[in-house]
């Protein structure tokens, strides 16, 4: 915050500062009040969303890694829940409510994990309990190895319905931002 009111305080003081040439001056007294303050209120929200995106920048740097999960709409599968490791490391648990997989089911996308990921490989585990199409119970676990490099990464692991054999399979996709 100390950040934003410094860059706020700067910025003010900047457009309020007279001007570097005559013309500029000139041009400041010919233009009316209103203008004038319309053009200052759109110079400081054009500097306000850059601050935002600088602060953005410094909380998630770009090693910013997101796993999501998404499922087949209308599966016949019932997720429970799903618990996410990441090189080894406990990052992530979420137990489902029937709305939030009902919501899954309409195409809904949850995030399971947002954070801050070393670059170079990396693995990836999802261990998944739920209810196969036939209502039996079922664990499964899924790994993915992927290379992070520059830049953030997002992780989407898909539960896909394979009918014919009455089994899922997990899939993932991944975007280098």
């Amino acid at each position: 915050m100390k950040i934003r009111n410094g860059f706020m305080a700067l910025a003010v003081m900047f457009l309020l500062s007279p001007g570097s040439s005559a013309y500029a001056s000139d041009a400041l007294a010919a233009t009316p009040l209103s203008q004038r303050i319309e053009t200052l209120r759109q110079e400081v929200l054009a500097l306000n969303r850059d601050i935002t995106l600088l602060e953005e920048e410094l909380l998630y740097p770009s090693s910013q890694t997101a796993v999501f999960l998404s499922v087949d709409v209308g599966t016949p599968i019932r997720l429970v829940d799903v618990n996410l490791t990441l090189n080894g490391q406990h990052v992530g648990y979420h137990s489902y409510t029937e709305q939030e997989f009902e919501a899954l089911t309409q195409g809904g996308i949850q995030r399971l994990f947002n954070g801050n990921v070393k670059s170079g490989r990396n693995v990836l585990e999802a261990t998944i309990t739920g209810y196969d199409p036939r209502g039996k119970d079922y664990q499964r676990n899924a790994t993915y190895t992927f290379e992070k490099g520059p830049g953030r990464k997002w992780i989407e692991l898909r539960v896909v319905d394979d009918l014919d054999a009455m089994q899922h399979r997990f899939e993932f996709h991944e975007w280098d931002q």
